[in-house]
């Protein structure tokens, strides 16, 4: 990880979440109900869906830990993109509900009127969050870990909502009383768009899409610069859990021997590696001119 710090921030990213959302949901949740605020309550349940969040989260994390064994010869990588997509399906539902009951209370004409215990409670779940969501980024971006950077952008979408939501209430508060339930729309439409893109973007994580084409560009010209080796071959690459992994071919001479060979490996593995700040599995394979080649062990 980039500082020692970091571990223990890692560590500890669970803990923090669960705590800040169980704080959210009670206060928001009383507040929603005591302030009648229809915009709160939706930011309640959102909080809900944080701390579920979070949960399947840490369990995610958990079960793509383990070491491969002879049933996952490949390990347990991809069940993050499993969990961000559970994460997400949920996040879906309770978005369709809000959008669904804020245009039915608009369309009712319902008078709706909040107190200003709301807004205060808006105002403080917005820090909160963001804090959270700054905390959850940075170690899931230093781990490499789709399920906790997930997590970090639904924190950030509690943020948009609670923003959404003050400003319904201010609205309401001088006379435009669709602003509060237009409020609890607002977060619903924020939460459908996180979820669209996620879901998207995990479920192309475990049909093994290919990383950027510049990322491979670069591996292929640092790859090139190694000693005996001719060319790059062939460079295939997948995203599994938080850390990707290669398949490499190789061109070499053909007088190379067996030692030369494993050396040229050894070294291709490392400048690979050498790319990723997270690591990286390699799989190297060295091509003759003639078309024979060797694996890897």
């Amino acid at each position: 990880m980039k500082y020692a710090a970091c571990e223990k921030c890692a560590k500890s990213v669970g803990t923090i979440n669960i705590f800040g959302n169980i704080l959210m949901i009670l206060l928001k949740a009383y507040l929603g109900v005591v302030g009648r605020s229809k915009g709160m309550i939706a930011d309640a349940i959102h909080s809900c869906a944080d701390l579920l969040a979070t949960i399947v989260m840490i369990i995610g994390m958990r079960i793509s830990g383990k070491k491969a064994n002879e049933e996952y010869p490949y390990g347990y990588g991809k069940a993050e993109y499993v969990v961000a997509v559970i994460i997400y399906i949920f996040l879906f539902v309770i978005a369709i509900y809000l959008i669904y009951d804020g245009i039915r209370a608009i369309l009712e004409g319902r008078e709706i009127v909040p107190c200003f215990s709301a807004f205060w409670g808006g105002i403080f779940s917005i820090a909160i969050n963001e804090l959270m969501f700054r905390q959850t980024l940075c170690v899931g971006t230093q781990i490499n870990s789709p399920s906790m950077i997930a997590k970090a952008w639904e924190s950030r979408s509690d943020v948009y909502s609670s923003i959404a939501v003050v400003i319904g209430i201010l609205g309401a508060k001088l006379g435009f009383h669709w602003m509060d339930p237009l409020a609890a729309v607002a977060v619903g439409l924020i939460i459908l768009k996180i979820c669209v893109e996620y879901i998207k973007d995990s479920l192309l994580n475990l049909m093994d899409r290919a990383p950027d084409e510049e990322l491979l560009e670069q591996v292929s010209k640092s790859l090139a610069r190694v000693k005996n080796i001719r060319g790059v071959r062939k460079i295939y690459a997948r995203e599994v859990g938080n850390m990707p992994e290669f398949e490499i071919e190789l061109d070499v001479p053909e007088d190379m021997t067996v030692a030369q060979g494993e050396g040229v490996k050894r070294e291709a593995e490392r400048v690979v590696i050498r790319q990723m700040e997270n690591g990286a599995k390699v799989l190297v394979r060295l091509c003759t001119v003639t078309g024979g080649s060797y694996e890897n062990s």
